[in-house]
């Protein structure tokens, strides 16, 4: 009959299983993000200026366009009050 180790269901996770060397943030994605957040703004302006009623895309820009700066500064705070 073989050796038989148990494993069990829950890992810990270490400061050796970190892989060591990253990067600080995602400042890749800033362009983007402040790129798709300026067209959200454009359609959401325009929906208002044209006296439309907010439908599902522009409903949705609405939300990206309030939902982005509070991600970053949420983002942000976690990632200065993170312990080192």
């Amino acid at each position: 009959m073989a050796l038989v180790i148990p494993i069990t269901r829950y890992r810990s996770v270490s400061h050796r299983d970190l892989p060591l060397g990253l990067p600080k943030g995602d400042s890749d994605l800033l362009p983007i993000s402040v790129f798709l957040w300026l067209c959200s703004v454009l359609r959401v302006a325009l929906t208002w200026v044209h006296g439309r009623v907010f439908g599902v895309e522009a409903s949705l820009a609405l939300l990206f366009v309030l939902a982005l700066p509070l991600y970053l500064l949420r983002a942000r705070h976690a990632r200065d009050t993170a312990p080192q």
